[in-house]
């Protein structure tokens, strides 16, 4: 996506050069068959392994062990070889889920059972839930496609971790990481133990057949941080010269869906998303969100980007075939997260996967397989397809929204509101002017807690919701007039080879935002010539946040700090014929609403490499 050179001037007769609208395309689907045939879900289990229970929380070592042994067991999907299909060369890519925290037994092992929980549901007369095949979905079609598709069940982690210091982070952690070992074993080694299986079921086909140079995770819930902390650990030599993972595993991206945050984790130097669903009524102060604010300016992280989705409607359970219940409706009725409401915004079950599996296909099909036929969604370019929408519905541009942070390479960062000097200088060390408001602020907010809630937090934002741990300015306006101003060097910044001027921006969850929010950039090169852009031209990421306006901690409005993108080939800067080599300013206007509260951070010029 560089826009390439000059940006200015001439536009070679009546042709328009630049992009016609928000969008150039819609994005390929993701759910289409491809040409193999597939092994089907096949059951695989292997010698139980010791897993860490306690962690030192000075330098991350073993404390302790879980009383039971964990089980090495799941489910695969690998596409089969014939003359037609063979394996392609250097092999298939891999893929390994992990799901989440949820009970293990069931009376019957469908929604009209019983749920418990215990490391041996048989001997108790129950039947396990398979939370492993809850993405059989998924893993069919990727398979099909040419990915090799393990999907591990943790239950015996799940059954025990209430008493863990980590809540069983680093035993997830490590149960990943022995998977990608097997898969390794099995396939170097025509002799390897793992072939088969304690119950005889045999993996040779696999052998020399995958490309463990490319490796994608995707983890749900605890699944979500135990994905992330494997990045960690993986990429950690103390960590492995004490384990029994001696060799650092391939690992291109990771999918946090809907993840819990209990350590702070930072997924460094591997492409990285979060999903966090907005009526999400189990991890309902969206902790995927604080990973990504703790690692947009990480100094160790250099060398990929990390991508935040906000899918309005979408609760957390629906992504897992055999999580039953509607945590949505959990924490109380709320007007917009509850199904049964007139007003209700939700996603039906069929209709929340079809995002779910586009989203996590899409991203490890692009990451992981280099299929660039989902670069120009991932590069903000492309709309979701209508398999990614509702059924009926041919678009869900204000349902999906999309925050991406790319690496330093790719960036000239104009503001990063990391502290209350935003509110008057810039990253260039000169003047941020915020005029015409009733009140501005810099606010560093602790993730919806209910310090923040209660206004305890000194720091807390005006939103009492917010949902982000990235300090942000803010400020009240009443009237048109007010904006703001980042004054950028005298001889200008070359922003021609940025595809975005993007920022950060949150609507906070109080009465003169009803109508939600917009205004105008305005971009002026060194000779005066400018270019002015509206920002709902380019995002629907200024809603008004939906449901219930007060108690907002677990359930009802959330303020999530959304990206605004602006693309920099959109016509409206050719027509200007300004000289994007050398801005020398850019101006926020607040000229479309009669009033309004606003959180900002992030202000940034972006290219997307990919």
């Amino acid at each position: 996506g560089d826009t390439g050179g000059d940006t200015g001037g001439d536009t070679g007769g009546d042709e328009p050069k630049g992009a016609p609208e928000r969008f150039d395309a819609t994005a390929a689907d993701a759910d289409t068959p491809g040409v193999y045939s597939i092994s089907g879900a096949v059951d695989f289990k292997y010698s139980p392994v010791t897993a860490t229970q306690d962690i030192n929380d000075a330098d991350g070592s073993r404390v302790s062990t879980f009383a039971e042994p964990i089980d090495v067991l799941g489910v695969i999907h690998y596409p089969l070889v014939t003359v037609d299909t063979p394996v392609p060369v250097g092999g298939f890519p891999v893929i390994l889920f992990q799901h989440g925290r949820h009970s293990t037994c069931s009376t019957t092992g469908d929604a009209s059972g019983d749920e418990s929980s215990g490391t041996d549901c048989e001997a108790n007369g129950l039947v396990p839930i398979r939370s492993d095949k809850g993405y059989d979905y998924i893993a069919e079609t990727m398979a099909s496609n040419g990915y090799v598709v393990i999907s591990i069940d943790v239950n015996d982690i799940n059954a025990q971790d209430s008493g863990s210091n980590d809540q069983g982070i680093t035993a997830r952690a490590e149960l990943i990481l022995h998977h990608l070992d097997i898969l390794r074993d099995i396939n170097d080694n025509a002799a390897s133990i793992y072939a088969q299986d304690s119950a005889g079921t045999d993996l040779s086909a696999l052998y020399g057949s995958l490309d463990l140079s490319r490796i994608g995770l995707m983890g749900h819930s605890r699944g979500g941080n135990g994905v992330a902390k494997a990045i960690t650990y993986n990429q950690d030599p103390q960590f492995r010269a004490t384990s029994q993972f001696d060799l650092p595993h391939e690992i291109k991206a990771v999918f946090s869906l809907a993840p819990t945050d209990f350590d702070s984790e930072l997924p460094l130097n591997t492409a990285w998303v979060t999903l966090s669903p907005y009526c999400d009524g189990d991890v309902s102060t969206l902790h995927g969100v604080y990973m990504y604010d703790n690692i947009r300016y990480s100094a160790e992280d250099v060398s990929q980007p990390q991508f935040m989705v906000t899918s309005m409607g979408a609760n957390h359970n629906y992504y897992n075939d055999f999580w039953f219940n509607d945590d949505a409706t959990l924490n109380g009725f709320d007007p917009y997260c509850t199904e049964a409401s007139p007003v209700s915004g939700r996603y039906s079950r069929a209709d929340q996967k079809r995002h779910g599996e586009f989203l996590i296909a899409s991203f490890l099909r692009l990451f992981v397989g280099g299929e660039g036929q989902y670069a120009g969604y991932w590069a903000g370019f492309e709309r979701a397809p209508s398999s990614a929408c509702p059924a009926g519905a041919d678009t869900c541009d204000e349902r999906l929204h999309m925050s991406f942070h790319q690496s330093k390479e790719n960036l000239i960062v104009v503001d990063t509101t990391l502290t209350d000097a935003s509110l008057s200088t810039n990253e260039f060390g000169l003047a941020n002017t915020l005029s015409g408001f009733t009140f501005t602020g810099w606010c560093a907010p602790n993730g919806g807690s209910l310090e923040d809630i209660l206004g305890l937090n000194e720091d807390s934002c005006p939103s009492p919701s917010t949902i982000s741990k990235a300090p942000q300015i803010y400020g009240n306006y009443l009237g048109t007039g007010a904006s703001i101003n980042y004054a950028l060097p005298a001889d200008g910044v070359d922003a021609t080879g940025a595809d975005f001027l993007t920022l950060r921006m949150g609507v906070s969850v109080t009465p003169e935002n009803a109508l939600g929010q917009d205004f105008t950039l305005t971009l002026t090169d060194i000779n005066g010539v400018s270019v002015s852009l509206l920002a709902s031209d380019f995002s629907d990421a200024l809603y008004f946040p939906p449901g219930l306006t007060v108690s907002a901690r677990d359930t009802g409005a959330k303020t999530v700090i959304n990206m605004v993108p602006f693309r920099l080939d959109a016509q409206a800067i050719y027509d200007a014929e300004i000289d994007m080599t050398k801005l020398n300013n850019i101006h926020l206007a607040f000229d479309q609403r009669s009033a309004g509260t606003v959180q900002i951070t992030d202000v940034l010029f972006q290219k997307v490499p990919y």
